[in-house]
């Protein structure tokens, strides 16, 4: 096992992490996975900390539904719910957007992190740094409900879907995942 990489090292060294330890041996520990839930979280002493990756969730919320208008299914376009290939049927659409990757924070030492500040991963990180997962939830802003076999349009791929479909106006869970393996410093 190796001690950490250069980008490992400018990050210490970029978060204020002026003292570097002697090398020792490093022996697997455990696997730490850290989300919003998590709170507040330090290396514990005698550990090092290898942040393996980092991303934001890509939960959906729903911001539109109204009527699509009339439908003629053929070859090109058949109906989800039948598979008829002809006749028409009236159809309603929704409409969303992915939680915004603001909505999520990963802080090392006080210090946000967002998934394109680093490109390369794994992050060191030895005793006693912090770290902190933190989300601001999205929100649905419409409630509907598209009964069991009845045709849909996602209005942002332009797919049709069988229903049902239930959405809820109010927040979505919008948590980032941090994994982490820990690893015991043997002298």
């Amino acid at each position: 096992m190796r001690w950490p990489t250069w980008h490992g090292l400018i990050l210490l060294l970029a978060l204020g992490q002026t003292k570097l330890e002697g090398q020792g041996t490093l022996q697997f520990n455990k696997a730490l996975i850290l989300t919003s839930d998590s709170g507040q979280k330090t290396v514990p002493a005698n550990k090092v900390w290898k942040v393996e990756s980092y991303s934001y969730s890509f939960n959906h919320w729903y911001n539109g539904y109204s009527n699509w208008g009339n439908v003629n299914w053929s070859n090109g376009t058949q109906n989800p719910c039948t598979g008829a290939n002809s006749g028409t049927s009236n159809v309603n659409f929704y409409s969303q957007s992915q939680c915004p990757q603001a909505n999520a924070n990963f802080f090392i030492n006080g210090n946000r992190i967002n998934g394109t500040a680093f490109t390369s991963f794994p992050l060191w990180l030895p005793t006693g740094v912090v770290l902190e997962v933190f989300s601001n939830p999205c929100y649905n802003t419409v409630s509907f409900s598209v009964p069991a076999n009845t045709p849909v349009r996602d209005n942002n791929t332009g797919a049709y879907l069988c229903g049902p479909l239930n959405a809820t106006a109010g927040a979505v869970p919008n948590s980032p995942v941090v994994s982490i393996l820990e690893f015991n410093i043997i002298p």
